[in-house]
């Protein structure tokens, strides 16, 4: 028998109007779930209840997303990737220090599972991972399912990679065909595993990895997995003037510009990142000038982005701005890339970045970041029972702390949470009507324990950096410690 929840007399109810397509507050509401399923969100339920919870002091929100991670891969580098950037590559991480993190397929699976535990207490209800490796770690699907979070799995393939000889130029190394196509059938497999799996949270999203690394044939044929399957499709692209330099010396076009010459742009399409186009003053491209500049391109095709603020913010680099995109017809999501994965900061940094980035207050607020942190993102997956508390969506709930210092004094609840709150005033999460984190504990997973074992791979990751840098340096030459160190 299916069990039903209320939450009752919640001091603030975040709700979805139908009217405006756009969240509202309910005070003093109440909300009720039966199963996976949200059947009441209002005033005076009178229905009946299998368990009922106290809304005394609790703002109920629906769970955010973050569209664009890649914990098993960048969690390993804590400590490592931060203040590092090359400074003849326009300051990116990407070209010269990204592929000398390769974790382990044990360190891997206990850096994502770090992941999912950080997100699920920040309540994030649906996380996007992007896995660097072909194939991913055995059980890659399963630790998903065991998490409890709701995971659009996302195994990522390449048709060459990029490398540098002395920091200074990026060339590229391209695979085999053979590879290349036994790469894009193990995707394939992934994809339909992750969409038939029996939890009924799993999804499946194809990954061709980034714009400079896959042809036009390994592109359209992802175009149309994609289609035929009715799945998302991610690419990373204007992710960095190393690689908008690349595509317009190939094309003479931009990254944007050429995947729409491919059909590769549209509502089934989500770009990673998209922070670096013609209009960005580090790249200032004529045609930032034309009615189809990079980011109009965006938003008449009807492509998503998966905006990630912190880790460019990281090099000095930034979106200018995202409340611009979002006035200009582009659907915005957000990702956590690298680590925090922590959506309250991301919604925090993505925020205060827009209006300084755009020097204009009003363009994004932050009922806009928290919209594009749920419903926009649900738009990207091309789902309107996510990102929502309304009947009939998925019980993705969260409760939040009203009585949390941080939060108070205490006015406006959202504004309080997003802009002074941490993800400590998150008590409870539900995923798909399954409480995964009781008062600020993850149900389904040890993450002291995780994080505990994690520490022995890190060891093990920064051990092997010598063999994959250029210049065979060690992680501590490559990265110093930020203050001199005494003692062993």
């Amino acid at each position: 028998m299916t069990n039903t929840t209320l939450i009752k007399n919640a001091a603030w109810v975040v709700a979805y109007d139908p009217g405006t397509e756009k969240h509202k507050y309910i005070k003093n509401g109440d909300l009720s779930f039966t199963g996976n399923e949200i059947n009441y969100v209002g005033p005076n339920y009178s229905g009946d209840a299998d368990t009922t919870i106290d809304g005394t002091d609790i703002m109920v929100l629906p769970g955010t997303m973050t569209l664009h991670a890649h914990a098993a891969l960048e969690i390993p580098g804590k400590g490592f990737w931060e203040d590092l950037a090359s400074k003849h590559l326009w300051m990116s991480q990407l070209f010269e220090y990204t592929y000398l993190i390769e974790p382990d397929s044990g360190t891997a699976r206990l850096a994502l599972q770090a992941g999912l535990c950080e997100a699920l207490k920040s309540g994030c209800t649906t996380f996007t991972e992007m896995d660097a490796l072909m194939p991913p770690f055995p059980g890659w699907l399963e630790t998903f399912a065991a998490s409890g979070i709701r995971t659009y799995a996302c195994p990522m393939m390449q048709g060459g990679r990029w490398y540098t000889n002395d920091g200074k130029e990026v060339l590229w190394r391209w695979f085999e065909d053979k590879k290349v196509d036994r790469d894009f059938h193990q995707m394939l497999e992934i994809v339909d595993e992750a969409e038939a799996h029996s939890s009924g949270r799993l999804n499946g999203m194809l990954g061709p990895a980034q714009v400079d690394t896959c042809s036009a044939e390994l592109i359209k044929a992802c175009v149309a997995a994609a289609e035929e399957r009715g799945v998302p499709m991610q690419i990373h692209a204007s992710q960095s003037v190393v690689e908008f330099r690349e595509m317009v010396k190939r094309h003479n076009m931009t990254p944007l510009a050429w995947l729409d010459s491919l059909g590769a742009l549209g509502p089934n399409t989500i770009i990673g990142h998209g922070i670096n186009p013609d209009r960005h003053p580090w790249i200032n491209f004529h045609t930032q000038y034309t009615p189809d500049n990079d980011v109009a391109r965006l938003a008449r095709t009807g492509t998503t982005v998966a905006h990630c603020a912190r880790a460019f913010a990281q090099w000095g680099d930034m979106m200018r701005s995202l409340g611009a995109y979002r006035a200009e017809g582009v659907n915005m999501a957000l990702g956590t890339d690298a680590y925090p994965i922590d959506l309250i900061e991301e919604m925090r940094m993505a925020l205060l970045l827009s209006k300084v980035s755009s020097g204009h207050v009003d363009l994004l607020k932050t009922e806009d970041i928290f919209e594009i942190a749920t419903l926009g993102a649900a738009k990207g997956l091309n789902r309107d029972d996510i990102g929502r508390l309304s009947v009939g969506a998925k019980a993705d709930v969260v409760l939040v702390d009203l009585k949390h210092p941080n939060l108070r004094p205490l006015r406006d609840p959202l504004k309080c949470l997003i802009h002074s709150g941490t993800a400590e005033a998150v008590r409870d999460v539900y995923v798909d009507g399954n409480l995964v984190v009781e008062d600020r504990k993850v149900l389904t997973m040890d993450q002291d324990a995780i994080l505990d074992e994690l520490q022995a791979g890190q060891d093990r990751v920064m051990e092997n950096i010598p063999a994959g840098d250029w210049a065979k340096r060690s992680a501590d030459e490559i990265s110093p410690f930020c203050l001199p160190v005494e003692g062993t």
